[in-house]
């Protein structure tokens, strides 16, 4: 990871994985890859909230996601809806995901 002032570009060359960045008002940066950092760029852009149905079918357990990030400290709020009971998450922590350059851009 290499920080870049207010920004932080972030590129994993092994995978040929893009990383989500997240940087909380107070200063915390998470960062993840594969499904929890799709998971994390979803919480940040909709703030309707995510729910399983929004992940399917590329994530079957998104409970296990949300608890991880969760643990991790971020601020993840759940809400119980529908005639089935099922949760929809939304992201409590305030903050951005942070620019990424893509792997030309990063010379890699």
């Amino acid at each position: 990871m290499e920080a870049n002032g207010n920004s932080l570009i972030v590129y994993d060359s092994k995978a040929g994985n893009r990383i989500v960045a997240f940087r909380a008002a107070d200063g915390a940066t998470y960062s993840y890859r594969g499904k929890r950092g799709r998971v994390l760029a979803m919480l940040v852009k909709r703030p309707g909230g995510v729910t399983q149905h929004d992940t399917y079918p590329w994530h079957t357990r998104l409970g296990g996601t949300i608890h991880a990030l969760r643990q991790d400290g971020l601020s993840i709020s759940t809400e119980i809806v529908g005639r089935y009971r099922h949760a929809r998450y939304r992201l409590a922590t305030p903050g951005c995901l942070l620019k990424q350059r893509s792997a030309r851009e990063s010379g890699q």
